[in-house]
């Protein structure tokens, strides 16, 4: 993953629930970031990942490193 300061949260992103099913679609990195972690456990597939419109893509290990980032940055503002 590249340095997490430069990540735009801002980005449109897609969120795939696993590699079979179809994507869905958020103005931001920040929406998708946030869905993907409150989706029931029971839902969450090893294969998920968040794909940027210029082609970053996070797993399951990314996307919860970059949500409690996230977090971090909210709880400051």
């Amino acid at each position: 993953m590249k340095n997490i300061n430069s990540v735009d949260f801002n980005e449109p992103a897609t969120f795939f629930e696993d590699r079979l099913g179809p994507g869905m679609v958020f103005d931001h990195l920040a929406q998708a970031l946030r869905h993907a972690v409150n989706m029931p456990l029971a839902k969450q597939h090893h294969t998920a990942k968040i794909i940027t419109r210029s082609g970053d893509q996070y797993g399951w290990g990314e996307i919860n490193v970059l949500h409690d980032h996230l977090r971090a940055m909210d709880s400051r503002s």
